[in-house]
């Protein structure tokens, strides 16, 4: 069984490589695209005083056809091989792997041991109907209302943890949405999706441009709780300027959370870009902690940070036309909560490129300031 699995997923590997190379020959409504890729992470764990090292080996097949002009149909696949210090760790490491956005279980452990674990999910699999005046998306996919920059309150259907970098497509979840279109500078969209009775998500967003901002608001259910927010995104003069809110009512006043961000981006005429936000989080963490496991960093669409205040200030430079530097650095003050992000990233040609990704972590930990882990990340990247 073993082998069979690892020979199935090396067949995958083989296949999409092929399709990429002879692309030209495929009917023109079928676009096949994906990436290959590694990343190596090297763990520093201040606190225990163990160092670790984690290897993922990351492939995504994207598949679109569309047999005509109003209609498509889109699949994606997620294979995942996973080997490592974490699967000894963690002997139920493979079901943390499950999304829970979704219904349906699409998902499939092909090996799953204490060396490794080869995991693939179907990420994606919808149908769009497109009319002049309406469109519909049934199935797995992604339902994007995040509007602002760094953290999301309005995407409620499937956000996403910005510590994960290697994610870029962002979780999916199982639904039904519909979008009317008004005019050019408005729509209203619904959504329903439902992972189990007590994960059922409906609600409604309004969008419009007026006064050169654009505009959502929106209101629904989110697992049991009444939820409203709105979001905007434009400019002061020649910086971005957005923001989102998003409140849960709840009859219990100790439940009831209101997520707030807000942050502006300017880029300078040398390259420079810089961009600052913060976060506000009513039900989160206002004092110092006595351990690092009370930071959870799990984060979901009510736990965008563990935090009840964040501030985050990031910047990016083209060093050249080929490499890119960028630096994060998050505070949470009174938590005293510090990360720093800085990564390099270089294109070494037009479906090839390498970064390398650091997330140091800071906190106060009996009334000392003190580092309590780093990662160290190095990724290669094979796209077609």
């Amino acid at each position: 069984m073993k082998q069979t699995s690892i020979i199935f997923f090396l067949l995958i590997f083989l296949a999409t490589t092929l399709i990429a190379q002879d692309s030209s020959q495929l009917n023109p409504t079928l676009s096949i695209s994906g990436y290959i890729k590694n990343l190596t992470t090297t763990s520093f764990d201040k606190i225990a005083h163990t160092n670790d090292v984690n290897t993922l080996l990351h492939n995504r097949i994207n598949l679109k056809w569309k047999p005509k002009q109003t209609m498509s149909f889109t699949a994606e696949l997620r294979n995942r091989l996973f080997a490592g210090a974490a699967l000894k760790q963690n002997s139920n490491f493979a079901t943390t792997l499950r999304n829970t956005n979704e219904a349906w279980d699409l998902q499939k452990s092909w090996i799953d041991n204490k060396t490794i674990v080869l995991h693939n999910n179907i990420e994606r699999l919808y149908m769009d109907v497109k009319k002049v005046k309406w469109n519909a998306r049934i199935g797995r996919q992604r339902v994007n209302w995040g509007i602002s920059t760094t953290w999301n309150p309005n995407d409620i259907f499937n956000s996403y943890n910005f510590l994960d970098f290697d994610y870029e497509e962002r979780p999916g979840t199982d639904g039904i949405k519909v979008q009317y279109l008004n005019s050019y500078y408005s729509n209203i969209e619904l959504v329903y999706s439902q992972a189990n009775k007590s994960q059922t998500i409906a609600a409604a967003k309004y969008f419009m441009n007026r006064w050169k901002y654009d505009f959502q608001f929106i209101a629904g259910t989110y697992k049991g709780n009444t939820t409203i927010g709105m979001g905007w995104a434009g400019n002061i003069k020649d910086a971005g300027f957005k923001g989102e809110l998003q409140y849960y009512l709840n009859k219990t006043d100790s439940l009831r959370q209101l997520n707030m961000t807000t942050s502006i981006d300017y880029l300078f005429n040398n390259g420079w870009y810089i961009s600052a936000g913060l976060l506000y989080n009513s039900i989160g963490i206002n004092t110092a902690v006595s351990n690092w496991n009370e930071v959870n960093l799990n984060l979901s669409a009510k736990n965008l940070m563990p935090a009840m205040y964040n501030f985050m200030i990031a910047t990016k430079k083209e060093v050249t036309p080929l490499s890119t530097l960028n630096m994060s650095c998050l505070y949470a003050p009174k938590m005293n909560l510090l990360i720093l992000l800085p990564s390099y990233s270089y294109n070494i040609s037009d479906q090839w490129d390498a970064d390398i990704i650091v997330q140091s972590f800071y906190l106060q930990l009996n009334h000392t300031f003190k580092s309590v882990n780093d990662l160290v990340m190095i990724r290669a990247r094979y796209s077609f």
